[in-house]
């Protein structure tokens, strides 16, 4: 009896979807609207949502536990072509952040803002850290990939363009 209990605690835990994951979204300041979409590292995607201004917007692929990392793609026009996109990865109780341009750059003229709020003064490499951000100005591409931010946190990764 106690075998079968056994065996049915391990198949309720194996049903459980991966823990520690980390969703991507993003709040539209701007005073216009653009258009988001998400994707995994494995190879599947969303369809296209418009983000009006003063609307969030929470990607439907999140980035698990698991190292493959999801991305919001966001872009100016509603097929999504040339998208900036925010890159999220956890593994371990950690996650990595960055911003692409790779694909586009319907950003470059207005500050984007990239975070994982909430850490609770974690020590980094000798650095307190209370969150992890990622801050570009307008014009700016030093913030963008390769830049990447290492955060002791699988807490939601907020993107906020304008």
């Amino acid at each position: 009896m106690a075998r079968i209990l056994g065996f049915a605690a391990l198949s309720l835990l194996a049903a459980l979807p991966p823990a520690l994951g980390g969703s991507l979204k993003v709040y539209n300041s701007c005073s216009f609207k653009f258009w988001c979409s998400s994707a995994k590292n494995d190879g599947t995607s969303t369809a296209t949502a418009e983000v009006l201004p003063g609307q969030w917007y929470t990607a439907e692929k999140q980035a698990d536990n698991d190292n493959i990392g999801a991305v919001l793609k966001c872009s100016l026009n509603s097929y999504n072509g040339e998208p900036y996109q925010v890159e999220l990865a956890v593994q371990n109780g950690k996650s990595w952040l960055d911003l692409s341009a790779v694909d586009g750059h319907p950003f470059l003229a207005y500050h984007r803002h990239a975070e994982i709020p909430g850490d609770k003064d974690v020590l980094i490499s000798g650095v307190f850290k209370t969150q992890c951000v990622l801050d570009c100005p307008p014009g700016v591409t030093t913030c963008e990939w390769t830049t990447m931010e290492s955060c002791e946190s699988t807490a939601d990764a907020i993107f906020t363009p304008c």
